[in-house]
């Protein structure tokens, strides 16, 4: 009685640990570590003589906490804040201005535009000004603060058409090269020190960009400005990333993914989005794993590999479009703005001043930029952590989104099963269903864990693609044991034309199992390899089963629709499953499989085609240490109905005893 008095509290401590917060390690860390943003980087001085500071452009609030930063960065020894906007060419007219008797905003304007064309955005001017106002407040013959601006004005008259050659463009070289040498020059060579502002691929230090050829071979350049500065300033280059969006591989939807998955946006959500600076490196932050276009080459890729410190300052959906220069333009003619137009492989050309004016105004649209990350929110969980692996690409069915679930302190040091499930966006969060409803997978799973009753497993949520779904979960081979106009109405009706399930199969069993075994820690043996889903979701994962029984060791057939389609009268279909089973069961001793149904609505059909399938069951030789079927009267074709009883196969086919 002692010791179940002890287990039941530790079992209550760890689950009101767990509804506090899923991510305590990362919460304690930044309690412990973060520190308001200014002096994270202020601090950051006293060890590193460069900051490297990614931004996502024209985001008024980092711009805003950039000018503040200039008289803390003073006091603190840092007189050189360099602009990836600003050409070098214009470096004298900027030393004037900034330390000039007065600010003159149409120089300021005019140094932009000389730059580009392009860019009327207030924010950075007013870097300029807040420059220049602290220096007015310095005694007269003390050192200024500066701006360097580190890029050159590029040449657009000399594009020919192709990005094949661009020298003509970048006339005075490799735009990262240029800027590093002139961040020696006027800065390091000196001995001071310098915070740098630039656009996230820019500002990479140890991390590099990893490119794959035809073959799938990896190579990698060091063509960032921190990689090239690190060549000769080993330990004195620090670059710290700014909250805001990560690139998804090419072509791929959505073009912006949320760092860390969203699990960063999670964690601060829990602090109120408390406003903090911290170290990446190996820290719990630091490990959150990353996908998208940086992760390419890269096995376990995290946060923590792309850079070396953080800044969070607000959430995707408080970040503010910055304001407009309206007299950027200013007695600037059409055919002066057209020559130097940036970067014309990206958009139509421009006919007119008014339509280019708009089209620039536009870019500054960070509810429209950011609408793939605000409104996919990220799920709420009681237990564990969700990957979310945006738009899983394939080369046998379309893509769609993957959500790995991992249990409550996942340890990469451990290995867990692999429970495949298919209507993967039912199964976590019932805020963001269609139906408002879930099967409260983290809920349950991590309950059984905790009591001892299954092994420590991961669950792979693959959502369903909706118009198709049918198609797909449909099992292909006993369509074969129907006749001609029953088996071509079934495929051109109800399957919409295609027969999809063998093709589902490979992209589970040759594409995503390899992916998931590679980036986590798992058993990748039949042994501790399942398939579960729900209605049509039962009939694939016994289907899985049978067709790789090698690869899966058990499938949960939960309200198995054994009618197939209820518009086809008679037993035909279900006839057909059952002589599928009876000639492809696999051998009961490495294998268990559960089916259940309920008595109510859809599940009312079940009962009688079940008895049918347990009779083959029996027939093949499967016992109950290998097969279970229940009845659950009352229960109807839900998810509530489902997540009630979601523990009984999860014990049965994933308790410890194998």
């Amino acid at each position: 009685m002692k010791y179940k008095i002890i287990f039941v509290a530790v079992l209550c401590c760890f689950i009101a640990r767990s509804q506090e917060s899923n991510y305590y390690d990362e919460i304690k860390y930044l309690q412990n570590q973060g520190l308001e943003p200014s002096e994270y980087i202020v601090k950051k001085f006293s060890e590193k003589d460069l900051i490297l500071l990614a931004e996502d452009h024209t985001v008024k609030n980092n711009l805003g906490f950039v000018a503040q930063l200039i008289p803390k960065l003073y006091r603190a020894g840092v007189y050189n804040l360099g602009m990836e906007f600003g050409a070098y060419e214009k470096q004298k007219e900027l030393d004037n201005l900034i330390s000039g008797e007065y600010f003159d905003s149409q120089i300021s304007r005019d140094l932009m535009f000389f730059y580009n064309v392009g860019w009327p955005y207030q924010e950075y001017q007013d870097i300029l000004k807040a420059a220049w106002t602290f220096n007015q407040s310095l005694p007269k013959n003390s050192k200024k603060f500066r701006i360097v601006n580190i890029s050159y004005q590029y040449d657009w008259t000399a594009y020919n058409g192709s990005r094949d050659d661009m020298s003509g463009v970048f006339h005075k070289g490799e735009v990262n090269q240029f800027r590093t040498e002139v961040i020696k020059k006027e800065i390091l060579e000196k001995g001071e020190k310098g915070l740098i502002l630039c656009g996230l691929p820019h500002a990479f230090t140890t991390y590099t960009q990893g490119v794959k050829d035809e073959d799938g071979e990896c190579t990698f350049k060091k063509s960032s400005i921190g990689n090239l500065l690190l060549e000769k300033y080993e330990n004195q280059i620090f670059s710290i990333f700014l909250h805001g969006p990560i690139y998804n591989f090419p072509s791929r939807s959505p073009f912006f993914l949320s760092p860390a998955n969203g699990e960063i946006e999670n964690v601060f959500k829990l602090m109120a989005n408390k406003p903090l600076g911290f170290d990446l490196g190996k820290s719990p932050i630091g490990k959150l794993k990353q996908n998208g276009w940086f992760s390419n080459c890269y096995d376990n890729f995290t946060i923590g590999n792309l850079f070396d410190g953080y800044v969070f300052l607000v959430p995707f959906d408080k970040m503010e479009d910055c304001s407009i220069d309206e007299d950027f333009f200013k007695d600037k003619t059409w055919t002066e703005i057209k020559k130097q137009i940036p970067d014309p492989y990206w958009h139509e050309p421009y006919e007119t001043k008014k339509q280019y004016w708009e089209a620039t105004i536009a870019k500054v649209n960070l509810k429209e930029r950011y609408k793939d990350i605000t409104s996919s929110p990220n799920l709420t969980l009681k237990y564990g952590k969700i990957d979310r692996i945006e738009n899983f690409q394939s080369d046998y069915i379309d893509s769609r989104n993957v959500d790995v679930w991992l249990p409550p302190n996942y340890n990469d040091s451990k290995k867990y099963a692999v429970l495949y499930m298919h209507d993967g966006q039912m199964l976590f969060d019932s805020t963001s269903t269609w139906n408002n409803k879930e099967w409260k997978v983290d809920e349950t799973m991590s309950k059984l864990m905790v009591e001892g009753k299954i092994r420590n497993t991961i669950v792979v949520g693959v959502w369903n693609n909706g118009a198709y779904r049918h198609s797909e979960y449909f099992p292909q081979k006993p369509i074969a044991y129907l006749d001609a106009e029953l088996k071509e109405n079934l495929i051109e009706t109800d399957l919409k034309g295609k027969q999809q399930a063998d093709h589902y199969l490979k992209f589970l069993v040759q594409e995503l199992k390899p992916y998931i075994d590679k980036n986590y820690s798992t058993h990748t043996d039949r042994e501790n390899t399942f398939i579960a889903g729900s209605s049509m979701g039962g009939l694939i994962s016994m289907y899985a089963m049978l067709e790789y029984p090698e690869v899966y060791g058990g499938a949960a057939c939960i309200s198995t629709h054994w009618v197939g389609d209820v518009n086809v009268k008679g037993d035909h279909i279900p006839l057909a499953f059952n002589e599928y089973l009876m000639n492809n069961l696999p051998e009961p001793k490495n294998h268990k499989i559960y089916f259940d149904y309920g008595t109510v609505g859809l599940d009312s059909l079940y009962k009688p085609y079940q008895k049918i399938i347990d009779k083959t069951m029996s027939q093949k030789g499967f016992t109950s240490k290998h097969w279970m079927t229940k009845e659950f009267k009352g229960d109807d074709h839900s998810e509530a109905s489902w997540s009630e009883r979601f523990y009984i196969p999860l014990t049965f086919l994933l308790s410890k005893n194998k």
